[in-house]
């Protein structure tokens, strides 16, 4: 009896270990590291509004969350559907179309992969694996392709249901200024739930 238990728990850890296994080097990368956000005595302003708005911001930019390990293309202009955005998210993270580009006036979306399976083809199936560990006051940034860069604080994280009305929601849609959410499924290795961290333009 000791023997099949120890056989199943083996097999177990293995399978896990294979399914998950950008999810686990993803962790250890961060555990190796610091595990700290990295010091901003001086962030570089973002650029003014009226600035972004006069000059339309390019259709090729970066999401840069250094706490994290992240530097990922971010791409634009992918139709709504949720096949096509499945099929962009092998490329980086993605803008989804119907916000504001990071950095304008409004609450931009940005959605990206928590996990995915060992032959997933793209170089992001687990872009967001460590989406939960970001708290309030953490900084990250968008640099836009022509030098443009908007620096972001996280202000909250929701963890929600997909196929329920949640106020926290709506609340974050109705937030004023210029925002952005990165959204994930949660927990990883699942799509039961979905993880919304919400930032705020600094």
């Amino acid at each position: 009896m000791f023997k099949f238990i120890k056989v199943f728990l083996v097999s177990f850890v293995l399978i896990f270990a294979v399914l998950n296994g950008r999810f686990l080097y993803a962790n250890v990368n961060y555990w190796l590291g610091s595990g700290t956000a990295p010091i901003y005595n001086q962030p570089s302003p973002s650029p003014s509004l009226t600035i972004a708005e006069k000059t339309p911001l390019p259709d090729r930019a970066t999401l840069i969350i250094e706490k994290l390990g992240i530097s990922a293309p971010l791409v634009f202009g992918v139709n709504s559907d949720n096949d096509t955005i499945f099929k962009n998210l092998e490329n980086g993270v993605v803008h989804y179309s119907n916000t504001p580009k990071p950095g304008l006036d409004g609450v931009s979306i940005i959605l990206g992969h928590s996990s995915a399976y060992p032959w997933y083809k793209g170089a992001y199936g687990s872009v967001f694996a460590l989406l939960g560990k970001l708290q309030p006051g953490d900084k990250f940034s968008v640099r836009y392709a022509d030098g443009r860069t908007f620096n972001f604080a996280i202000k909250q994280s929701v963890v929600f249901s997909p196929f329920a009305d949640d106020s926290r929601l709506t609340q974050i849609e109705k937030t004023p200024g210029t925002s952005l959410v990165l959204v994930s499924c949660w927990p990883v290795g699942t799509n039961y739930k979905r993880i919304a961290v919400q930032a705020e333009l600094i």
